[in-house]
């Protein structure tokens, strides 16, 4: 069995690294995040060599989305039923566009993203945590939704309710 391993990364310093680009795109104080044009639109502006996809399910299977390199080229696929699902800003569909802009961020460019082959990573090691970490990081501003429920964070953020709930939880218990 193998995964990838990466850099370590605190889900604070994850958390920094949203809040960073909020506060870069001027977005700090908004609920709801523009994921969609964060892919499409300015990440392109920021990085000639990133290019967006909305791939086929012939291509992508069973995947919901993929950040692919191929040498200096970083591309995000999303699958075609997704990406229609967060333009109706279905909240889980949102959060795939999401993870996987994190991925870009955390490890597109990463020269220490490397094969792991052995025991299970450690959460802080594991990209697809860190992916995870992110999304819910961007799309759930812990800042923003102290007193919250769940359902008011799910219906402005544009979340899943489980999303909702799970970063709720986690910020309730000091994470």
């Amino acid at each position: 069995m193998h995964a990838f391993r990466a850099l370590p990364m605190k889900r604070s310093e994850i958390r920094a690294v949203a809040q960073d680009l909020r506060r870069s795109l001027g977005l700090e104080g908004r609920l709801w995040f523009p994921v969609l044009q964060l892919v499409e639109h300015a990440f392109p502006l920021l990085d000639k060599q990133y290019h967006f996809e909305v791939a086929d399910r012939d291509e992508l299977g069973e995947s919901h989305g993929l950040t692919e390199r191929d040498g200096d080229w970083v591309t995000i696929k999303i699958r075609e039923d997704i990406y229609d699902r967060a333009c109706s800003d279905e909240g889980r569909d949102r959060g795939t566009v999401a993870h996987e802009a994190g991925h870009y961020l955390l490890h597109a460019r990463s020269t220490a993203l490397h094969r792991h082959f052995g025991d299970t990573l450690k959460s802080f090691e594991d990209p697809e945590w860190q992916a995870k970490a992110f999304q819910g990081e961007l799309l759930v501003p812990k800042h923003l939704v102290t007193g919250m429920t769940a359902s008011q964070v799910a219906h402005q953020c544009g979340v899943s309710y489980e999303a909702a709930d799970y970063q709720l939880k986690l910020y309730e218990a000091g994470k």
